[in-house]
């Protein structure tokens, strides 16, 4: 460029520049805040900052009834000022003005039940005012096609019922499920009105143990996904909201794969062993004598993945397009479960066959086994990783994993 036109470009720079630090130090002065600006001094702007907070006087203003309009509905921008007539050095920061909204008409707009659900669920931080946990699952139909199949364990003791006839209780709740990609953008989102009824000692195991509600949510691209879930209840307007990252592979290129991992106790009432044990997997299970399995306690095992020296833990998982040996039509897997503590192995199981006793759907393999967690599993977070090996693929493709957490409590 010649210098006639890098003289020329020079205006149009400093009014780019100006236009875009304008509307952010318009913004602080009407708020009564400080534009700190045009300085690569990134320290000494937080000293102004920090210094500023070392010494003021706070002033506040009640407007009286008359600069709000209820009947017309007009929102007027109302102008403030503020001199201060005592000698000295002073400077004063304010607002510039307000518009005539009621602090009953903000709280009421801001805690309305969409609002509340969104804010759940887009903010990066959970909401407990409702305590849930999520285990969100891959699953993939013949005829349905990938989808997530998620277990919402939810704290029942934190939803408002009402009492009925006859000892029922009823609760009412707003669900919303949303899929992010990895771009960040919504994938699909999902939301409903629902209740729970209960009545005597469900009503109490509800309030002593929580509950579980299942949510499934059609996936129609592969890819990594993000699901985020909030639930409302309708009385007390409390909130709770959680997330998970789930994989969805790409099932057309027919390739080894697994679904999640479900993961159920089974309380054994024999002693406890000293080191977990592993049986083998197969498409059926058969519980040993002695072992108790309460269905809501196991869906609840399930969804809140809370375990105890001594339990069984019994993890079930489906192995799909494994390879079919020509001669016999069958397919020829290896299975192994290992178990991680803070980033290392503390258990990690023998290699076993799987065994398969006539199923369904050859492309779909329900596999199932078990792992006793013995006296020297401490309690923390562990994480269970399941590896199936397909000795009839080609060695690129011939390896699947599957990963879910799970904790140890006393």
């Amino acid at each position: 460029l010649s210098q006639q036109q890098l003289l020329g470009q020079r205006p149009t720079r400093r009014d780019t520049l100006y236009d875009t630090q304008a509307g952010l130090a318009y913004l602080a002065e009407e708020t009564g805040g400080i534009a700190i600006r045009n300085s690569n001094d990134l320290s000494a702007g937080i000293r102004r900052v920090l210094d500023d907070q070392k010494g003021y006087y706070l002033i506040g203003y009640r407007p009286d009834q008359s600069t709000f309009d209820p009947k017309t509905g007009r929102r007027s921008f109302h102008h403030l000022t503020l001199k201060v007539t005592r000698p000295g050095s002073f400077t004063v920061r304010m607002r510039k003005g307000f518009f005539g909204v009621t602090d009953n008409e903000r709280v009421s707009a801001e805690t309305s039940a969409r609002e509340q659900i969104v804010h759940a669920l887009v903010s990066p931080f959970g909401s407990d005012a409702v305590p849930i946990r999520l285990t969100s699952l891959f699953v993939n139909d013949a005829k349905a096609g990938s989808y997530m199949r998620s277990l919402l364990h939810v704290d029942g003791s934190a939803l408002t019922f009402t009492d009925e006839p006859d000892d029922w209780h009823q609760a009412q709740f707003d669900v919303a499920a949303v899929t992010f990609g990895d771009n960040g953008n919504v994938v699909d989102e999902v939301s409903r009105v629902d209740r729970l009824r209960v009545r005597g000692d469900s009503y109490r195991r509800v309030l002593k143990s929580g509950f579980v509600y299942m949510m499934t949510l059609p996936v129609k691209k592969p890819g990594a996904y993000q699901l985020r879930v909030a639930l409302r209840d309708q009385a007390s307007e409390r909130v709770g909201s959680a997330s998970q990252f789930v994989e969805v592979p790409d099932m057309k290129k027919n390739r080894l794969e697994l679904s999640g991992i479900m993961v159920s106790a089974n309380v054994r009432s024999g002693p406890n062993n000293q080191q977990p044990q592993t049986s083998g997997p197969s498409n059926q299970s058969t519980p040993n004598q002695g072992e108790q399995s309460d269905p809501l306690d196991m869906a609840t095992s399930a969804a809140v993945r809370k375990f105890h020296q001594g339990d069984d833990l019994r993890y079930s998982f489906v192995i799909y397009n494994a390879r079919l040996r020509r001669e016999t039509g069958q397919p020829q897997l290896q299975t192994q479960a290992r178990l991680f503590r803070n980033g290392r192995p503390v258990f990690t199981g023998k290699l076993q066959p799987f065994t398969l006793s006539n199923p369904p759907d050859l492309n779909r393999l329900s596999a199932d086994s078990m792992i006793h967690l013995g006296a020297d599993m401490i309690p923390g977070e562990y994480l269970l990783q399941v590896v199936v090996t397909d000795l009839l693929a080609d060695e690129k493709h011939r390896t699947a994993t599957a990963w879910l957490d799970f904790e140890i409590v006393k």
